[in-house]
């Protein structure tokens, strides 16, 4: 019997360049779901807007057509508001999937911003 015994197994050089294209893989993977994710939230932000402008066109239509539709929505729930749109038009008040606020509509019916840090503001300064 032999003082050598045969081993099997991966030799450090092998188990190296594995690690090695498992690291690039992942160098190239990362940025690409980044940019998915951020394209999604996107296209979530801007179906949640065309949502609540059509509930507020719904709203119109149902009341009369110059009913100005400031104030219907803002998506806060509070008593100092008056989100009519969410009890009657929208099942729930959707928020920007980017800032996590309620969006806010002018008194035209279309979507021109959201809640922001320092209160409501114009426009989506993360898109």
């Amino acid at each position: 019997m032999s003082g050598w015994r045969e081993q099997r197994g991966f030799t450090l050089v092998e188990l190296m360049v594995v690690v090695l294209i498992i690291g690039i893989l992942v160098a190239i993977a990362i940025p690409l779901f980044n940019s998915a994710a951020s394209s999604a939230r996107k296209g979530t932000c801007l179906a949640n807007q065309r949502a609540i402008e059509g509930a507020a066109q719904n709203y119109r239509a149902g009341m009369a057509p110059i009913v100005p539709v400031a104030g219907l929505f803002n998506g806060n729930h509070t008593p100092t508001t008056w989100d009519v749109l969410v009890h009657d038009y929208l099942k729930v008040a959707p928020k920007c999937p980017a800032s996590n606020q309620f969006y806010w509509m002018d008194a035209s019916g279309t979507v021109i911003g959201d809640r922001g840090a320092v209160g409501w503001a114009n426009g989506h300064t993360h898109y």
